[in-house]
């Protein structure tokens, strides 16, 4: 809201989400890909079969290794920033905007760094049932990166120099928030490298396909910010302002539920109980989907008074605000299949197999590349990108659920589909309660009061229609959901 704000959609704010993408997309494939997929189940299985003191001593281990290879990474990316950009956004013909990336890129990149160290840290207390300060860690890094706008931009001449140096402050806030609850249990850090380690050499194994197929999605997006350079001004910054509301259902829920199952379903997988497992994957899916449907067709039918209010402020305005729902209706299609995703890669990595993701991968980004190119040419132009990636998301979900049907067998694929098809129905009641609702009052000129009641008014309508859907299609995630709230769960 506050980038929305203070530099609404321009080259300036394209070069910084340039810059931002970079160390995001590397975070990804290091934080993402070789920590959470492949470092928790081997943690856990040590946890589980062996002795604590075993794990601490992969984990120490994994460390060591993790801080060698960052403090080269990180050097090799501030030394070919230029190079970088220059590839990343192609289209960018303006030098001053290139050589902002350029700079911005360099000062973000030990980002990199700092959120690698957070992701070791999560995969440790996750993995000993600490769940608060992982958690807590997003909003910590948005207190550096609002400091960065409020307070750091006023200092230079290019404010977004500022934001970029809050994105450092917020990781670094993130990596201290972490270190007392790793205290609690019991892990001392000491520098120990032993690559010949059977634990750590397991890690890599699974982490080397696994670093593709996690980050996909960073790929994919990558792709897009590529694309999108060729675009007219401002289109990487609506497509990214449509990203941060997409993935906000996909970071509250979505992200939540796999980053606590994902040492549930690896312990599970160790005993070699797979019943439990299956049935905790399943119940997993129906829970994620009980949100991602309503969402996507939320944001679809009534996304622009969302974006109305949230973003219209200051410099943000009116046509702003289309292009940049014309960007989220596209990309909320793909919600619920990215929600799939994120919980069925971590089921494969859990049983030590991250060959199957590597091939959705593959087909995911290569839909996302030949239909992007295709979408951009059409009268959608930037949300043709995001329909891209949404289609991309389909495919890649159908690809996964196949192989894991040849992986596992029996998964209960019926019953995922008939509690998804309750979830539409519900949803579709909703979606027209709401757009009813949203008719009433103009998005783009009435007052911000006024904007503001009416969208809580459709929220707690739209989502008491839903709910009573839920209960009279007799959805068993729901009531399971309203139980755990009245026990203060």
């Amino acid at each position: 809201m506050l980038m929305a704000a203070f530099f609404s959609a321009t080259g300036a704010t394209d070069a910084f989400y340039v810059a931002f993408r970079i160390p995001n997309m590397a975070r990804r494939f290091v934080a993402e890909g070789v920590l959470t997929i492949s470092f928790i189940p081997v943690y856990t299985e040590y946890l589980v079969a062996r002795s604590r003191e075993e794990a601490f001593d992969l984990a120490r281990k994994t460390l060591t290794l993790l801080l060698v290879l960052l403090s080269v990474l990180v050097a090799l990316g501030i030394a070919f920033s230029p190079q970088i950009v220059r590839i990343i956004a192609i289209g960018f013909s303006d030098p001053s905007q290139i050589q902002a990336a350029v700079a911005m890129t360099r000062i973000m990149f030990p980002f990199l760094f700092l959120v690698s160290v957070m992701a070791f840290c999560m995969g440790v207390l996750n993995s000993h049932r600490y769940f608060f300060a992982p958690a807590f860690a997003p909003f910590v890094l948005n207190v550096g990166i609002v400091a960065g706008i409020l307070f750091i931009s006023t200092m230079f001449e290019e404010p977004l120099y500022g934001v970029s140096i809050g994105v450092l402050i917020g990781g670094l806030l993130q990596v201290v928030l972490q270190i007392p609850y790793l205290a609690k249990t019991g892990f001392r850090m000491r520098l120990s490298l032993d690559l010949k380690h059977p634990g750590l050499r397991r890690i890599f194994r699974l982490a080397t396909p696994g670093i593709f197929s996690m980050g996909v999605q960073q790929i994919n997006t990558l792709v897009v910010t590529l694309l999108g350079s060729f675009l007219a001004s401002g289109s990487i910054s609506y497509i990214y302002f449509s990203d941060r509301l997409h993935e906000l259902v996909l970071g509250i829920f979505v992200v939540s539920i796999a980053n606590v199952i994902l040492p549930e379903m690896s312990a599970l997988a160790a005993n070699g109980n797979s019943d439990k497992l299956m049935e905790v994957y399943r119940t997993a899916v129906k829970s994620v989907l009980l949100v991602a449907i309503p969402a996507a067709a939320a944001l679809m039918a009534v996304g622009y008074p969302v974006i109305s209010v949230l973003f219209m402020h200051n410099k943000f305005t009116a046509v702003d605000v289309e292009m940049t729902y014309r960007a989220l209706f596209y990309a909320s299609i793909g919600i619920p299949a990215m929600a799939v995703i994120r919980l069925t890669n971590p089921l494969f990595y859990a049983l030590h197999d991250s060959r199957r993701p590597f091939y959705a991968a593959a087909v995911s980004l290569i839909v996302t590349a030949c239909s992007g190119y295709a979408f951009m040419q059409t009268g959608l132009r930037h949300a043709g990108l995001t329909l891209a990636v949404s289609v991309a998301s389909i495919a890649q979900m159908i690809v996964l659920i196949g192989l894991l049907k040849s992986r596992a067998g029996e998964i209960g694929l019926g019953g995922i589909i008939r509690a998804a098809i309750k979830h539409i129905v519900s949803a579709s009641i909703m979606v027209l309660v709401i757009r009813v609702l949203a008719n009433q009052i103009d998005w783009s000129t009435d007052p911000l009061a006024k904007r503001l009641l009416f969208l809580a008014v459709i929220i707690l309508s739209g989502g008491g229609v839903y709910l009573a859907g839920c209960y009279i299609l007799r959805i068993r995630e729901i009531r399971l959901f309203m139980d755990g709230l009245r026990r203060g769960r």
